[in-house]
């Protein structure tokens, strides 16, 4: 247990109390609406074997004994979230430990805007991305005004808030007066600021790199990709990775890049957008980012193919197409259209050989039958799932269960704002109050005991998978779906960095854990293979920006046997978990046209369905 000192007063930290943790601090949950920073000790259990991390913390520690005195928060924007009271070690006084500042609870971060699937299940437009984005750049240039440089510019240390409002995190990094801020994230590191044959900080940021920084976030976010997304396929010559072709300048504008099928077209935007674009990443183009540019910017959703788009004419209409067959026939791939919405597919699943799925149209969130569940506006925090005939729609620590004509109200934990709970085709699962329960015809039965908002878990047909962190220590459990009882003793491996996202699929036989993790400033993809007694199977990782169907993200994938499914923008490939690796073991390329990495695959009784925002096509391979 941490023990500071604030304002005279000794205040213990037990690990229960964290609700961030960072490659440099964690971050402890006060009263009043506060938090506290705790920058790491160089002997932290995070930087054990990495010496360079352990000199890092110690020059952190070292800097901040006069950077944090100093701090100009009283110039800054009120939106900067800036240090409010220094903590100490000692009671004396001396030796900075951290700093205490508000707490941001309803705020989301700047990373979700460029998740396609998030934005349009949680109903955010892109004209309302823009005006985050209008937000932001004020706050750039009042942050410029006050001589503050922000450096560590990325899509985790801005968040904003339903009102449209941007905030700046991390503000402890940023660059004033004498302190210099060597912290960087490679997607929007500015490679003038790098050596020339290697992507590391070697000149101060500046306010010209901060603008790179927030182009590139702007790309992210209206687009769907980075503009050093997409894989490098030359004709000739060798692949480059995502810090090589920063450093050669292959953006997604170049004939060698393979565009990401989930992503929007450039075609979508402005040429005059483009062409700005081009100028930054292609040219070096340093400035600040012109305002008229999001002025001038309008996204409108097409009355005709419902494509969105910012341009005078929809270019998916005016480009010349194939035209929407039911059934295509590609070489041993027979695909059926068997679903088509206008509005949004929200769930999908099949459970005892039949399809179910949630979608929302004109306000109403409907079931595959036709059968109206509630009726509403999409949300962001909305988390759903389907068990049979029921529906369960949570948000916050409110779990609605819809079954025929009744509907039941439950409480469940939460991690931050997500509400903690899953379903199979018997059951559904939640947690509250630190338990892990059960439905059942009689109500409710007792699982086992988890950590109280702060456990993940997922159900399959015959068992489970969850872990939850204390401090530095990460705990993972399976449970039998059927029974009580947690089997706690799953070693997977401590969390390496700050969690982004997770998921898990089921066999009969595997549980498939993915987690994609902030680790030094880049976006890891980890997957765990763990057995129903909880014993690792086998694991693997890959950056985001590797080109390899983990590195592709996360989510979509369904298990069978010992083998998982994933589409790609290439088709779906076949991995199978052998000898503690993950190895592909078939790939599909028939199904290219029909699948892209953020599609959805479910296993049919008589194919592969591929759920798409809007589509379900049933895949039959011959």
């Amino acid at each position: 247990m941490a023990t500071v000192y604030l304002n005279g007063q000794r205040r213990q930290l037990p690990p229960t109390a964290i609700i961030g943790k960072g490659g440099e601090a964690d971050i402890f949950r006060l009263d009043g609406g506060r938090v506290l920073k705790l920058y790491k000790q160089p002997n932290d259990p995070d930087y054990a074997g990495n010496p360079s991390a352990q000199a890092g913390a110690k020059e952190r520690l070292a800097e901040i004994q006069t950077k944090l005195p100093a701090f100009p928060g009283a110039v800054l924007p009120e939106r900067v979230v800036s240090p409010l009271e220094l903590a100490y070690r000692r009671s004396t006084g001396t030796d900075i430990a951290g700093y205490t500042m508000n707490y941001l609870d309803t705020e989301e971060v700047l990373l979700r805007l460029g998740d396609r699937l998030w934005r349009e299940q949680g109903g955010i437009d892109g004209n309302q991305t823009l005006a985050v984005f209008r937000d932001l750049r004020e706050m750039v240039e009042a942050v410029h005004q006050a001589g503050v440089v922000i450096g560590d510019f990325n899509d985790l240390n801005v968040l904003f808030d339903g009102t449209n409002r941007s905030y700046l995190v991390d503000a402890d990094s940023m660059q004033f007066g004498k302190f210099l801020c060597r912290t960087f994230t490679a997607r929007f590191v500015d490679p003038l600021a790098c050596a020339p044959d290697h992507l590391v900080l070697s000149t101060p940021h500046s306010r010209y790199s901060d603008w790179y920084a927030f182009s590139t976030m702007l790309f992210q976010s209206l687009l769907f990709v980075g503009p050093y997304g997409g894989v490098h396929r030359p004709t000739s010559g060798k692949r480059l990775q995502h810090d090589d072709r920063v450093l050669s300048r292959i953006t997604v504008f170049s004939p060698e890049v393979l565009y990401p099928k989930p992503a929007l077209p450039l075609t979508v935007l402005p040429d005059e957008l483009l062409d700005y674009f081009t100028r930054v990443y292609q040219n070096d183009l340093r400035e600040v980012f012109p305002l008229q540019l999001l002025d001038n910017l309008r996204w409108t959703v097409c009355s005709v193919c419902g494509s969105v788009h910012a341009r005078a004419k929809c270019p998916v209409c005016a480009a010349p197409g194939a035209v929407i067959q039911t059934i295509v026939r590609r070489g041993k791939v027979t695909a059926t259209r068997t679903f088509v919405t206008r509005g949004q597919i929200l769930h999908a699943c099949v459970q005892n050989g039949k399809l179910r799925y949630l979608h929302y149209e004109n306000g109403r969130f409907v079931r595959e039958n036709g059968q109206e569940v509630v009726r509403g506006k999409l949300d962001p925090e909305l988390r759903f799932r389907i068990s049979g005939d029921t529906t369960l729609l949570g948000k916050r620590n409110r779990l609605l269960v819809f079954s025929g004509q009744t509907k039941q109200s439950l409480t469940t934990d939460n991690v931050g704002r997500l509400p903690i709970f899953d379903a199979n085709s018997e059951a559904y699962f939640w947690t509250t109050n630190g338990q892990l329960v059960r439905s059942g015809k009689l109500g409710s039965s007792y699982i086992g005991d988890v950590l109280p908002d702060k456990t993940l878990f997922w159900a399959g047909d015959r068992f489970g998978l969850g872990f939850y962190q204390a401090g530095q220590m990460t705990r993972s459990f399976v449970f039998d779906t059927g029974g009580a009882g947690l089997n706690d003793r799953v070693p997977i491996p401590n969390l390496p960095g700050q969690l982004i996202d997770a998921t898990c699929v089921f066999s009969n036989q595997l549980a498939w854990l993915m987690l994609s993790i902030q680790e030094a400033g880049r976006l890891v993809n980890h997957c765990y293979v763990v057995n129903q007694k909880g014993e690792l199977v086998a694991s693997a990782s890959a950056e985001e920006t590797d080109d390899s169907w983990l590195a592709s993200g996360i989510r979509g994938r369904f298990a069978s046997g010992r083998s998982l499914y994933a589409a790609t923008d290439e088709g779906i490939v076949r991995i199978t978990a052998a000898n503690g690796t993950l190895q592909v073991e078939q790939e599909f390329p028939d199904t290219e046209p029909f699948v892209d990495a953020a599609s959805q695959l479910l296993a049919g009784s008589d194919g592969i369905y591929a759920v798409s925002a809007r589509e379900i096509t049933l895949l039959k391979l011959s």
